[in-house]
């Protein structure tokens, strides 16, 4: 009987142009026993092939018969484009997938969806990708992840499903660590809004011993000035270079650095110590440690330490490597005025306090008068009525 229903039901799902109607959720017509007893109305209505999935004798040909029906909708694309806001049939296949309560046969759902990845085109691939976790089970996470780290090598342009899917697996710590050398390896050559995400990775997914050796990575292959280059480069697109809320590449990472070191201890205490005993020229890391510097100063624990650093590295002479010299200031600040007016209270505070604390005419005097006079330069009305 299970084998006749199945045959019924592949014979229903075969024409192409017709599939939809089989996954879209089903519409209930009122009638007056349903309208006297409201519960016997469907809450919400699921689909004919969401329902079908719910019995156990059927669900492992449905979800084959699905499956391998996904080449079929390449192309769709452009059929959606035409009808404007309609959902592309293979994502709504995907759909029946997530969140089942039970799944009959699950290492062959997910040998399933890691064939289709090989096959299909990039778009479909980071729909799979990002629905992975909803649909396998956990013991099959495993296999999943060996994939997904795989992929992430040969196929940079999923780096951001990718990250975001291995974020909601369980990964070995091995795993992990090939994971994050090939992000680290794809730092220089990575779309700058791919970047926010390949650094929270990075800084959030390690154990708290490696978190030197990563900071001193990304400090060497994050260079904020070649980002913000390229994000002011002209685009036939508007929103190229900014994200759904309009925020620019360099917000978005020091957004994504200020919240881990905010919630990691261990990132905080790493990055402060790197700092304070790097030895390095001048360069592209600079940015970077001057804003981290501004977030740790905000913290009340951190306070007095991060003033320790910042005086060593003002006070050093002006020839020195390291030192943070008026025009070094004048210069990071004018040219991430964005990045600057969302820490602007930790600007204002490590300003005041070298005004208080440094003579007149001094290193540290002419240090907090170039940020502030960036800041002025640079920033909006609110900022400036507080300078």
């Amino acid at each position: 009987m299970a084998d006749q229903i199945g045959d019924f039901i592949d014979q229903l799902l075969e024409p192409h142009n017709h599939i939809s109607l089989y996954l879209d959720p089903l519409s209930v017509a009122s009638t007056d026993d349903t309208l006297s007893h409201p519960g016997l109305s469907l809450a919400q209505p699921e689909s004919l092939v969401r329902l079908i999935l719910g019995i156990d004798t059927l669900q492992p040909r449905l979800i084959r018969t699905l499956l391998e029906k996904l080449p079929e909708f390449i192309g769709d694309e452009e059929e959606a484009k035409e009808h404007l806001g309609e959902t592309k049939t293979w994502v709504k296949v995907l759909r029946q997938l997530r969140w089942l309560d039970y799944i009959v046969d699950s290492s062959e759902l997910t040998e399933k969806l890691l064939e289709a990845l090989g096959f299909v085109p990039p778009d479909m691939q980071s729909e799979i990708i990002a629905a992975l976790p909803d649909i396998v089970s956990d013991a099959d996470g495993g296999q999943v992840s060996r994939v997904l780290a795989l992929m992430l090598k040969e196929a940079p342009e999923l780096t951001l499903p990718i990250l975001e899917t291995l974020g909601s697996l369980e990964c070995s710590p091995a795993l992990l660590l090939d994971a994050r050398n090939s992000i680290v390896t794809h730092l220089v050559s990575a779309e700058p809004l791919d970047l926010p995400v390949m650094i929270k990775f990075l800084l959030q997914s390690g154990p708290a011993d490696s978190s030197p050796a990563t900071i001193q990575r990304i400090r060497r292959r994050l260079d904020m000035d070649s980002i913000l280059l390229v994000s002011r480069q002209p685009s036939k697109s508007s929103t190229a270079h900014t994200n759904n809320d309009g925020q620019a590449p360099d917000v978005l990472i020091f957004d994504v650095i200020t919240t881990s070191l905010r919630t990691h201890k261990h990132l905080r205490d790493a990055w402060l110590k790197i700092i304070s005993t790097d030895e390095d020229k001048i360069g592209p890391q600079t940015t970077l440690d001057i804003v981290v510097l501004l977030v740790l100063h905000q913290v009340s624990t951190y306070t007095k330490r991060v003033e320790s650093v910042l005086r060593a590295k003002i006070d050093t002479v002006s020839s020195g490597a390291v030192a943070y010299t008026p025009m070094v200031m004048d210069s990071v600040v004018s040219r991430f005025p964005a990045v600057f007016a969302a820490h602007f209270p930790a600007l204002l505070s490590v300003s005041s306090w070298l005004v208080r604390t440094s003579p007149l005419g001094s290193q540290g005097a002419r240090v907090a008068s170039a940020m502030l006079v960036a800041a002025f330069s640079t920033m909006g009305m609110l900022q400036r009525q507080e300078i």
